[in-house]
């Protein structure tokens, strides 16, 4: 009896999180959306190629919250319409998990371009062009839209597991979908970029110390013939920008680390469990088959 109790207050919690924490997680995605936005799309960011990435990530990030928040929200007052139709069901899990890839690969290639435009060397610099940045944009949503389009496959309705709150999820009774759509996740939208920020993002953080090393040596150290400066107000505005955008930068590597470290460490548990669990699910099949009153909730 308490096992079932402790059934119906998860799917409760479940519930409510799904109306009133989503709400809270919507509003506050959709307002730093817009405020990304309005941000880098004004006049003094508008030649800088660091933004197209950023301008990337905030449209993948509206997709990824659009889709996957709202349908959460609906869900929690019983109306999500994924959770009823298989086409919507796929086309959910596609659109989240592609623009979540995409995103967090914009936020990698951003990191890899300030960190070329900050080196000492100019060949490095001349690598970071308006053209380059677009087709690395577009080879990501291409690889992205191949990668996870398994998902049209391994993603169907009527998935739940004893009682399971969701029906739209991976197909359970074939574990080869299960294993490649965690490994998709766990690989490609979150351990690689992550690992591409932590690398580029201490090299980038590198560069920039040894460039305030060199300017605060040069005027010491540099007897040569002085060369015409910029406008100080235009240089020094200039710099501001700069910091800005690595702080942006920086924190936004922070937040996606620290938002997808819980989600890694699920899928590496469910797909290094994996197997336990399907062994499990149809010892219990078996035992119901036997024993056609036995019920899941008594399970200890």
């Amino acid at each position: 009896m308490s096992t079932s109790s402790t059934s119906i207050n998860f799917a409760l919690i479940n519930q409510s999180i799904n109306r009133y924490v989503t709400v809270v997680l919507l509003t506050i995605g959709v307002i730093g959306n817009v405020l990304n936005l309005f941000i880098f799309t004004r006049k003094t960011f508008r030649n800088n190629i660091c933004v197209i990435y950023f301008l990337a990530a905030t449209v993948s990030d509206s997709f990824s919250i659009g889709i996957g928040l709202l349908t959460r929200l609906l869900n929690g007052y019983g109306v999500d319409p994924s959770q009823t139709s298989s086409i919507f069901c796929k086309f959910r899990f596609f659109i989240t998990y592609a623009a979540a890839f995409t995103g967090g690969w914009f936020i990698s290639l951003a990191c890899i371009e300030r960190y070329l435009c900050s080196s000492a060397d100019v060949h490095q610099r001349r690598l970071v062009t308006v053209k380059k940045v677009y087709a690395s944009i577009s080879a990501v949503i291409v690889f992205g839209i191949l990668a996870f389009g398994e998902q049209f496959y391994c993603i169907d309705i009527n998935q739940q597991l004893f009682g399971a709150p969701q029906s739209c999820y991976q197909l359970k009774q074939n574990i080869s979908c299960q294993i490649v759509d965690s490994l998709m996740q766990f690989l490609l939208e979150i351990i690689s970029p992550t690992l591409i920020m932590i690398i580029f993002g201490c090299l980038l953080l590198r560069n920039v110390r040894e460039k305030r090393r060199r300017i605060n040596v040069s005027p010491s150290t540099n007897f040569s013939t002085p060369k015409m400066p910029l406008p100080a107000e235009t240089n020094r505005s200039a710099q501001r920008r700069e910091a800005q955008l690595l702080i942006i930068l920086l924190i936004q590597v922070v937040v996606f680390i620290i938002s997808t470290f819980p989600v890694s460490i699920y899928k590496f548990y469910s797909v290094a469990t994996i197997y336990d669990s399907y062994k499990y699910r149809h010892t219990l099949c078996d035992h119901i088959n036997i024993h056609p009153s036995f019920s899941p909730d008594e399970i200890k």
